[in-house]
């Protein structure tokens, strides 16, 4: 498993976690990027584990570096990379991806004549494109709510969705998380069959750590979940992404 330093990039704070299921890297990917259209972050599964889904997922991660900095839609991004993939030497290895954007100012409602302009620790607003991806959470209060983009096809199978996909919003406050992950987590059965009741998991998690000092960080508690329920089954590539939103700059 990887371990990366927590990663602060404009108001946004990460911290991740990835245990590739074979030798070669896996084909779980992610990115975070500071854009002129705001803070923009991918994370894809790629079909299959190993050198070859890695090999793949470096050439997605090459392209979207450069179509996060230039392309003014994130649906624009999505399609541009679906079209990579279908024109690639491997059009059948498919990539289910997320894409979030954080705009560089609020989406904020215009005021009143007269009243004050908008308090930023109220919020804002988070614009998601996801092709054929799991949800993500949303982290709030204590409780772990998944959140229901428009679904789209994977990337390479856009086609049976016209070569089309959109972009959904949500409302994002201060102190706000979304948990991003693979399905090498939620599809993580016991020896029953069961699936990982991440959202379960994450709440207890949460309510835990509110509740005592000393406890595992959030992603660490989770892994340790996940081992517990999975134990020697897991098949699949798994990472796991927290981004806590900091809409409140701190000044000296």
């Amino acid at each position: 498993m990887t371990f990366p330093a927590p990663t602060r990039v404009g108001r946004l704070s990460l911290e991740s976690r990835h245990m590739p299921a074979a030798q070669g890297g896996g084909g779980d990917i992610y990115d975070v990027m500071a854009t002129p259209f705001g803070v923009r972050l991918l994370i894809g599964d790629v079909m299959g584990t190993g050198l070859a889904a890695n090999q793949t997922g470096l050439r997605i991660l090459n392209a979207w570096r450069e179509l996060a900095c230039t392309e003014p839609s994130l649906a624009g991004v999505a399609v541009r990379l679906h079209a990579l993939i279908s024109r690639s030497e491997h059009p059948d290895r498919f990539v289910t991806a997320l894409l979030v954007n954080f705009p560089v100012t609020g989406p904020w409602e215009q005021p009143p004549a007269g009243t004050a302009d908008p308090d930023p620790a109220r919020g804002s607003r988070a614009e998601i494109v996801c092709c054929g991806h799991p949800p993500p959470l949303l982290l709030r209060d204590g409780s772990a709510v998944f959140v229901e983009p428009y679904a789209a096809p994977p990337l390479g199978l856009l086609d049976l969705a016209d070569g089309w996909c959109k972009a959904s919003l949500i409302g994002v406050g201060e102190g706000d998380q979304l948990l991003l992950y693979t399905d090498g987590v939620s599809e993580a059965r016991d020896g029953a069959g069961r699936f990982f009741p991440l959202a379960e998991q994450t709440a207890m998690a949460l309510r835990a750590g509110a509740a005592a000092a000393g406890r595992l960080p959030l992603l660490d508690s989770l892994v340790a979940s996940l081992r517990d329920h999975a134990g020697d089954r897991v098949t699949d590539d798994i990472m796991l992404l927290l981004i806590t939103l900091r809409l409140v700059l701190l000044t000296n």
